[in-house]
């Protein structure tokens, strides 16, 4: 029974194509959208997990290249108990390097300006956003027209210690190269805080943020609390825990566009699986009435066909998941992040396995109600 349903679908092969290639459509979504949302995260969780400070920005900003805050606002958070350090900064994304304009390879992972009080930023007993360097040395106060940058950077635009990289048309010499975890990190380029605002155009008086330092980081949620307080409406304060909940929330909601895209394109596969199912029992009336008349009982007419609409799932959830992880593996040489999880994989099969059964149902029903001496009439 379950050869001949399957063997059923090839006899309107364009029809049982079409029907397929709905579902996969809706699958390589489904796994696409997952991976990218997945990639992302894992990048981002690696940023957090290192993180044990406490950062200060303009009130409502999303992040720090869209916030400015007075720089007048540093001393007065050096004086809340329990802060070590403060280190005022300046973030931006250039508009060239090394002449040329961002692409849009570069979106995922952007080559960021990080200008720094080097003086602050010295201070500090980690090593903040910057890591370990594995290459020539950090700056020092002085080092007008220096810059640290990235591995990924100066791997991807072969850049080493001593040589030049131009952002927005001006020239920097390469003091050092540093290492980290995340990716989104290692395209860095760490300037003094004052070459950082003339290239960015950066207001006097305004800073992007503050890096903050705590005597005991354990102390964060407390201390970010205390900021908030005194700060009012100047400026918010955001640890490590409050960065986590807002990137979850934004992947959680990323997830429910990609499940709704998912589900639409499932309908409109759903509603083809629909159309071929009862479009194959119309042509197989008679050989539905003889296989009645020979003995075979409703259930058995009705498995038979479910089958069937099973199979047109499984099929596209296969192709899908293939198709899927292809493009996964493409988007990714081009920069944006994606990891396909297994349980990704699992949902999306499963997934397409439901649409098929749920496509034939009605036809199935259909199919079992057949009167056979009716059908083998031709009626």
């Amino acid at each position: 029974m379950i050869k001949l349903a399957f063997f059923n679908l090839f006899r309107r092969k364009t029809r049982t194509a079409l029907a397929i290639f709905g579902i996969v459509i809706s699958i390589i979504a489904l796994i696409v959208l997952n991976a990218v949302a997945d990639g992302i995260y894992g990048k981002l969780d690696k940023v957090i997990g290192a993180f044990q400070a406490v950062v200060v920005m303009e009130k409502g900003a999303i992040d720090q290249t869209l916030s400015k805050i007075d720089v007048d606002l540093g001393s007065k958070i050096e004086r809340i108990s329990g802060v070590r350090t403060v280190v005022p900064e300046i973030w931006g994304i250039p508009q060239t390097v090394d002449n040329k304009p961002l692409q849009f390879s570069q979106v995922a992972s952007p080559v960021i300006i990080y200008g720094v009080d080097i003086a602050a930023y010295r201070k500090l007993r980690g090593s903040g956003w910057i890591g370990k360097i594995a290459k020539g040395e950090m700056l020092s106060s002085n080092d007008k027209g220096y810059v640290i940058i990235g591995k990924t950077l100066a791997d991807n635009m072969h850049k080493f210690v001593g040589s030049v990289i131009k952002i927005n048309g001006k020239k920097f010499r390469i003091k050092g190269i540093f290492k980290t975890e995340s990716e989104l990190l290692g395209n860095i380029v760490v300037m003094p805080i004052e070459d950082a605002r003339k290239i960015t155009g950066f207001p006097e008086g305004k800073v992007s943020s503050f890096y903050v330092e705590l005597i005991n980081p354990t102390e964060d949620r407390i201390i970010a609390k205390r900021i908030n307080y005194i700060m009012g409406s100047e400026a918010e304060a955001s640890t490590a825990s409050d960065f986590s909940e807002t990137f979850t929330e934004i992947i959680g909601k990323f997830r429910m566009v990609a499940l709704a895209i998912a589900v639409m394109a499932a309908f409109v596969a759903a509603i083809g699986i629909l159309n071929t199912m009862l479009m194959n029992i119309m042509e197989r009336y008679k050989e539905i009435g003889t296989l009645k008349a020979a003995g075979w009982t409703s259930w058995n007419i009705m498995f038979m066909v479910l089958c069937e609409s099973s199979f047109i799932g499984i099929l596209a959830g296969f192709l899908g998941i293939v198709s899927g992880l292809l493009i996964a593996i493409l988007i990714s040489q081009f920069g944006i992040p994606a990891l396909v999880k297994p349980e990704s994989v699992i949902q999306a099969f499963l997934f397409a396995f439901l649409v098929g059964v749920l496509a034939g149902l009605y036809p199935a029903w259909r199919a079992s109600r057949l009167n056979p001496v009716e059908a083998i009439r031709g009626a």
